[in-house]
């Protein structure tokens, strides 16, 4: 992507137009571009010009960071769902992924979205080590703390807290603001309201079961 923006800006900057007529061959100048807008013609080359587009440094694209998650959420379905990760298109677009940018930033992510569900004590055992594609997650929400007035001590107590692959922590926190029939048509944050921390619990482990984070 950046050596075709690399090339569009040359090519802006030399003005080059391909409809642009050429003066005839077997002219001194035979092949060259004739006159017209963005033509050597009407360029005024400076001290060391050497008849080309300027060469100063093109800044890389501008990226959008939610575009690039949402194309990285939809890659680690795709994997978990074919279980390719060496073979075939998608493992062509992993090797891809492995030796870019993406190594850095949503490759940990990604490959964290393919883990096997593990018992409530592996997840409690990651809590805090700040591993990359994870995230701290809490099964009884921290904001029904305050609605339901659950204590802090509790809400950010060692049983309640879990280390989960940060896309499926997203997916969780939108299925807690979706609509679901299960709940009558509430979601599940509506549906808990003033509800017991036992029943909070229960639904936040059900949650970690549906995106099979949890055994």
């Amino acid at each position: 992507m950046r050596a075709l923006a690399r090339l569009r800006a040359l090519v802006e900057k030399g003005g080059f137009n391909p409809d642009q007529p050429r003066i005839p061959a077997g002219s001194p100048e035979g092949g060259q571009w004739g006159g017209g807008e963005g033509s050597g013609q009407n360029r005024r080359p400076g001290i060391g010009d050497n008849g080309g587009p300027a060469l100063d440094p093109v800044k890389d694209p501008p990226q959008d960071q939610q575009a690039k998650t949402k194309a990285a959420k939809a890659l680690a379905k795709a994997i978990a769902r074919q279980a390719l990760r060496r073979t075939g298109p998608i493992g062509a677009v992993v090797t891809a992924i492995e030796v870019g940018h993406w190594l850095y930033t949503e490759w940990p992510s990604i490959r964290s979205y393919q883990d096997e569900p593990k018992s409530l004590g592996e997840l409690q055992e990651q809590v805090g080590k700040g591993r990359r594609g994870y995230d701290d997650h809490h099964i009884v929400e921290q904001g029904a703390g305050s609605r339901e007035g659950f204590s802090s001590a509790a809400i950010d107590g060692t049983d309640n807290v879990v280390s989960i692959p940060r896309y499926k922590h997203h997916e969780i926190t939108g299925w807690y603001a979706k609509k679901n029939i299960n709940y009558s048509q509430l979601s599940p944050r509506d549906y808990l309201r003033d509800k017991s921390w036992t029943e909070h619990v229960e639904i936040g482990h059900e949650a970690l079961r549906l995106f099979k984070v949890l055994k």
